[in-house]
């Protein structure tokens, strides 16, 4: 089979982007619109949260995990408190709100920790705003250190597929292409799509491409041309992902 069939009448590759929507503009303003066709269709959608949060409590660090959590916890930092991200995305927009005193950690909270154990004292006070759906075992972690950890709900994401006549059409009008799925709540979502629709038979001559194993983990039992990850859990491999498989598979 020639590469070109499998790419659209137009001779561009297909691809599904399943971020929220301002995530997946970014993402196809990224991709050169002469070789990528964007189908863009968000399965979560992001909530702000109330919170309960003091600023007379005191903590030495805070902990980003996502750029959602950036714009979702409104609070003035200390200059003196030192704050940590994951990822190049959260770290650069962490620079942009003007934030100071950053520790950029490239990986996952598994890095995250090794990173934090080499500076953590005892009765250190950590506080970590984020989504109301995030799962990890950081309290365990910190308690075992004997740090205080405080986990502030700040945002959540539900599970929709806010753009369903796009999903719908990428896969009756597709038969070859490319999704892209940036986080396990993501990839639940998509799931349960493909159910819904009865699209499995359509995922079949499609190649998934996830940002971590956990997240390709949710979607491994799908029959597909392929499941891919990228080598780091950002945006930027996930492009070079998208561009290296353009050369070797279409």
């Amino acid at each position: 089979m020639q590469k070109s069939r499998k790419k659209s009448q137009d001779n561009k590759i297909n691809i599904l982007l399943t971020r929220p929507f301002k995530d997946s503009i970014k993402v196809s303003k990224a991709l050169n619109k002469n070789h990528f066709k964007a189908f863009i269709a968000p399965l979560i959608e992001i909530r702000k949260k109330k919170y309960t949060f003091s600023l007379k409590k005191k903590f030495e660090f805070v902990i980003f995990t996502s750029r959602n959590a950036i714009f979702n916890f409104k609070e003035s930092l200390n200059e003196n408190i030192r704050i940590i991200t994951i990822g190049d995305g959260t770290y650069n927009l962490a620079k942009q709100m003007g934030m100071n005193n950053l520790i950029n950690v490239k990986g996952n909270i598994e890095d995250l920790k090794k990173k934090m154990k080499s500076f953590l004292k005892v009765n250190s006070e950590i506080i970590h705003p984020t989504s109301a759906d995030y799962k990890n075992d950081l309290t365990d972690f910190f308690a075992n250190i004997g740090c205080s950890y405080s986990p502030i709900f700040c945002y959540n994401s539900k599970l929709s597929n806010s753009r369903p006549e796009i999903f719908v059409n990428f896969f009756k009008s597709c038969k070859y292409g490319l999704i892209t799925l940036f986080s396990r709540r993501t990839a639940i979502s998509f799931r349960n799509e493909i159910k819904k629709y009865g699209f499995l038979e359509n995922c079949k001559d499609k190649k998934i491409l996830v940002l971590s194993k956990a997240i390709g983990d949710e979607v491994k039992g799908m029959k597909t041309n392929g499941l891919f990850i990228s080598k780091h859990p950002n945006e930027r491999s996930m492009l070079d992902l998208i561009y290296e498989i353009k050369e070797k598979e279409f």
